[in-house]
């Protein structure tokens, strides 16, 4: 096996360490234990002038990793920076690459730093919740002017290799062998008899500029918000200028403890790896062989052309169909006016606009799509319709090409079955009740072929989106009528749809479950609630007000009125009518006088329901993972990252305190079970394991049926 960290001599009096763990030189517990231990005897030695510390191929080092991959105690990053700090000899990082988180804090303990043009510095730590963690709140401002060293630690931007010499960070920025490079810098340093240079020995800024721009900076945080690292990095870089430095180093210290300890890092690290699981799965299975040379689009509305635009910056050439000339025109000029806006939007040339352009062609009817190796219906109209249409479309399409629909109501099975194509055939789900998300759903049916699985999958992960794949049904989709079961509960027992929404919101959703109803369109929920057990029972399943809305074509959105009424630019505003639609109900059912719901008690209900929904879509094996349906409400439905999902949530929250809602939503609708405590969460209950890491049997993610 080979060692993490090899010593060389290069040069008389001169060791150059090399983190020897590529790709990615990861500063795990062996490779710190083997970096302390090299550079504890290089610096021991009487004959060392100078330590380099290199690191094998294009990365200096992506930091530490994960905490649960860890093993029994380490050297801390701490001591090994503290060890460079107090060596007799120069100490100079060569950074052939990133240098990230941990990587980073190592690369600025040295005292002297040579970088390739490709290098950066980075710190991202902070999208986890936590500080630096090596004395690099201390150092950084002993480095670069305050501005930088703030920026550095509270956005989590890199820093180009240019941007880091402009601020003092790189001692030289080189072109080609960074190690050559590297050495003939340090035989610089010594023929110039410039000796260590350890940040604790170099002076702070001005105090009053620094507690300025800390002061500054403080104002604009929420003190009593969930996320407390900002905070910790701002009161450490305080005490770094007001205590000595060994005092400071243990206040960061605390400090990073108590952000670790928190919840929104827990949440925060608990996405992180399901996020990276994902894409590790998605990049394994991506082959540019796959990917159809064109892509067919029937459509011609709206959300057509804009999926239309998308695909043409992934490669393909892209054809649209539409059922007549007038429509085709319409949806064409619609994608060109947003190869325009992007035009202006990403800078683009000319050159780029025209290329996208000349990528793009148009035709009348099923048949213009004939030669496409992906089919997409993308089409307006009832989802009924839209159905009847698939098998037409089916049947045009060359033999193997891929078929996928979108809309709320399709169904993968129904869409395929009539065309003898279901091994073909997908649902493309791309949420949008919450704008700006940036998730895909491939939905597959038992008979759906892997092939098809992988083309869809690497389409979406070149329109830069976060893909989970499921089964039959939507994750997202099921998240969300499971909060609608719980909100048309609380509402039709007194609460205020407004009110509920008001209450998500202040919990970490963009917006409540009865504005993203809306946006979805109240006729498909309404369609979906159907079709599970017990829907057509109002005192199974709480579909009464939802039903009268429809009834009334209080529609959603796109018809100016659902749960709100929407004004010009779609402000949305409570409509009287809505409480009076909510009151009868309340009649219908008995349940008079309303009754009055705390903020907490609606937010415990409604991530109840999605808990419980979730439950049940693991044991009808929808997704084979908890954390799955954790990304679907975070990248779908738009929840806070820093609650992590609901699965997240209610391991946080206690599965105890979860059951004790369930019980008291149950007795208030005794009927059809709904609320019944599901079998997986009574499981996790019993056996003490958090319910977000879940694994249930079922299809690999890209495995055949």
């Amino acid at each position: 096996m080979t060692r993490p960290v090899t010593a060389e001599h290069p040069a008389p009096g001169v060791v150059r360490l090399v983190l020897d763990a590529p790709p990615d030189n990861a500063l795990t517990a062996p490779l710190r234990d083997a970096l302390e231990a090299a550079l504890t005897a290089a610096l021991a030695a009487r004959n060392t002038r100078a330590v380099l510390i290199a690191a094998r191929g294009a990365v200096f080092s992506m930091g530490l990793p994960d905490a649960q991959d860890e093993g029994g105690p380490a050297v801390p990053l701490g001591a090994i920076a503290e060890l460079i700090d107090t060596a007799a000899v120069p100490v100079v990082a060569l950074l052939p690459g990133p240098a990230s988180g941990g990587g980073c804090e190592l690369a600025l303990a040295c005292h002297y730093r040579v970088a390739a043009r490709e290098a950066e510095l980075w710190l991202p730590d902070i999208a986890l919740e936590l500080p630096p963690q090596a004395g690099t709140t201390l150092r950084l401002p002993r480095l670069t002017d305050p501005a930088t060293a703030l920026d550095m630690m509270l956005s989590g931007r890199a820093v180009p290799s240019a941007r880091a010499r402009q601020a003092g960070l790189f001692d030289a920025v080189v072109d080609g062998d960074v190690d050559a490079a590297g050495l003939r810098f340090a035989l610089g340093l010594l023929a110039e008899h410039a000796g260590p240079r350890p940040a604790p020995s170099r002076p702070l800024p001005d105090f009053r500029s620094l507690q300025a721009a800390v002061q500054r900076l403080k104002g604009a945080l929420d003190p009593g918000g969930p996320l407390r690292a900002r905070g910790a990095i701002l009161d450490c870089v305080e005490a770094a200028a007001l205590l000595p430095f060994e005092a400071a180093l243990a206040y960061e210290a605390a400090a990073v403890e108590d952000c670790r300890d928190s919840a929104a890092h827990r949440a925060l690290c608990h996405l992180a790896r399901a996020e990276r699981r994902v894409r590790d799965e998605m990049r394994a299975v991506a082959d540019p062989a796959i990917l159809p040379r064109r892509i067919g689009l029937w459509g011609w509305g709206p959300g057509a052309a804009a999926l239309g635009a998308a695909l043409l910056a992934t490669g393909p050439a892209v054809r649209l169909g539409a059922p007549d000339a007038a429509a085709l025109d319409r949806v064409i000029a619609e994608v060109e006016a947003l190869l325009d806006g992007a035009r202006t939007a990403a800078g683009w040339d000319e050159a780029t606009r025209v290329r996208y352009r000349s990528r793009l062609s148009g035709g009348v009817g099923p048949a213009a799509l004939s030669g496409c190796e992906l089919l997409i219906e993308a089409g307006g109209g009832r989802m009924s319709d839209r159905q009847a249409r698939f098998p037409d479309l089916a049947r045009t399409a060359a033999p193997g090409a891929v078929l996928a629909a979108t809309g709320v109501l399709a169904s993968p099975s129904a869409l395929g079955a009539p065309a003898g194509r279901e091994a073909d055939t997908l649902w493309f789900h791309l949420p949008d009740a919450v704008p700006g998300t940036r998730l895909a759903e491939i939905v597959r049916s038992p008979r759906t072929g892997p092939r098809a699985t992988a083309v869809l999958c690497d389409l979406a992960r070149r329109l830069e989106r976060l893909v989970l794949v499921s089964e039959t049904e939507s994750p997202t989709l099921g998240l969300l009528l499971g909060a609608l079961d719980a909100a048309d509960a609380t509402v039709e027992a007194g609460a205020a749809p407004a009110e509920v929404d008001a209450a998500m919101q202040a919990w970490g959703m963009a917006h409540g479950p009865y504005r993203m109803a809306d946006r979805v369109g109240l006729p498909m929920l309404l369609a979906l609630r159907r079709r599970q057990p017990g829907g057509d029972d109002p005192e199974a399943r709480p579909t009464l007000i939802l039903g009268q809305l429809v009834r009334e074509g209080r529609d959603g959105y796109l018809a100016g009125r659902g749960y709100y009424r929407y004004g010009p630019g779609g402000a949305a505003d409570p409509d009287p009518q809505v409480a009076e639609i909510a009151a009868a109900a309340r009649e219908v059912l008995g349940a008079v006088p309303p009754r009055s719901f705390s903020r907490a008690a609606i937010q415990a209900r409604v991530l109840a329901g999605m808990v419980q929904a979730g439950a049940a879509m693991l044991g009808r094996g929808v997704v084979r993972r908890a954390a799955d349906l954790d990304l679907a409400a975070v990248h779908g439905l738009g929840v806070a990252r820093w609650r992590g999902g609901p699965m997240r949530a209610a391991d946080e929250a206690g599965l105890l305190s979860l059951r004790k809602t369930l019980r008291h939503m149950a007795a208030g609708r005794p009927q059809g079970g709904l609320w019944d405590l599901d079998p997986l969460i009574a499981e996790a209950i019993k056996t003490g394991r958090a319910l977000s890491r879940i694994e249930a049997p079922g299809r690999g993610a890209l495995s055949p049926a």
